[in-house]
């Protein structure tokens, strides 16, 4: 079957909705023949039909896939249950949902899925999020955004959590056997990998564990960029000029936040190997400098399966690499962070 464009709407108002999210488009990412093409951001949205439950995160997806209009539904459902979701009532709360609105050019009427959504032109929590990604598409003889003006009373309003499944890069330089330091030291200091690593990381944000930022230079921040600690220990940095997120909830909080202040920012996490360990999930491109030597190590990176070397420029003691997530999704990063059109 030849792939088509399929645009589907996501909501959740129970639990870590916005983790829900990013996890059941991780999962979208991942299904047979599917790839994820776009992501809008996400919605703080009053509920819709049955309204004494909690306010919902909504946003809206397109995915690229050859499987079925049936076969994708069935696949929806899945992720839905093994996230949590009980269809307990009608328009009720719930950990997920995700519903199929629109394939251009498919009209279907069947007792599983109706196409185009019967609800989707009367929703502004599935227009608003469909109109940052497909702003233009025609339904029912109006666009996007018309039937989105068509329904400007309800109340939809964008929310500063983060959208973006895979918000992270990782940078780090280890040795021939994979490791990154000694004794809460790096294992050696190249000035070529120290000018390196200040190109990629100046203006950005970094992301480090309470040992690294125990190792700066002075345990002061590096200077030019946003400096964050993700530990479960400390009980507060204020004062200190790192900003502390005790959990990674809080952690794409505050990457939200960092996104509507200012968008096409990067996130990088610098160490050290737990938290490598921890954030490679949400990581779509890494930066290694690759000694060729190997050093007396106590701490050494996670392996790179779900990577793949897509670029190297080879030195004389060590040579740059950068990687990419084989799962990585194909929308416009810059477009997206900027709550660009991607239509």
């Amino acid at each position: 079957m030849k792939a088509r464009i399929c645009y589907l709407s996501l909501g959740a108002n129970l639990g870590k909705r916005g983790e829900t999210l990013r996890e059941a488009l991780r999962r979208l990412a991942v299904l047979p023949e599917t790839k994820l093409v776009a992501i809008s951001p996400f919605y703080e949205t009053a509920p819709w039909g049955k309204l004494d439950q909690p306010a919902f995160l909504n946003a809206a997806a397109a995915v690229e896939t050859q499987l079925e209009p049936l076969v994708l539904l069935r696949s929806c459902q899945q992720i839905e249950q093994e996230l949590g979701r009980v269809r307990h009532e009608h328009w009720g709360a719930r950990t997920i949902d995700i519903d199929l609105l629109h394939i251009p050019g498919v009209k279907m009427v069947q007792p599983e899925l109706t196409l185009p959504h019967p609800y989707l032109v009367q929703r502004a929590f599935v227009l608003r999020p469909l109109a940052d990604i497909a702003g233009d598409m025609s339904i029912e003889g109006r666009s996007v955004r018309e039937w989105c003006r068509l329904t400007a009373e309800q109340q939809v309003s964008i929310s500063a959590e983060l959208a973006d499944p895979w918000p992270l890069r990782l940078i780090a330089c280890l040795d021939a056997k994979g490791g990154l330091g000694y004794r809460g030291d790096l294992l050696v200091r190249l000035p070529e990998d120290m000018k390196h690593f200040r190109e990629l990381t100046i203006g950005q944000a970094v992301i480090m564990g309470r040992r690294t930022m125990e190792s700066l230079p002075g345990g002061r921040p590096l200077p030019d960029r946003v400096n964050i600690v993700l530990s479960k220990t400390l009980l507060s940095l204020d004062g200190t000029g790192f900003v502390l997120c005790r959990s990674l909830p809080e952690l794409w909080q505050e990457l939200g936040r960092l996104q509507q202040e200012r968008a096409g920012r990067s996130y990088y996490c610098i160490g050290g190997a737990e938290i490598y360990k921890t954030l490679l999930p949400y990581t779509y491109e890494a930066d290694i400098t690759r000694l060729q030597q190997t050093y007396q190590a106590d701490c050494f990176f996670p392996e790179l399966t779900d990577f793949e070397l897509v670029e190297r420029r080879k030195r004389q003691e060590y040579a740059f690499e950068r990687y990419e997530a084989k799962r990585r999704t194909l929308f416009d990063r810059k477009k997206l962070l900027a709550h660009g059109n991607l239509s």
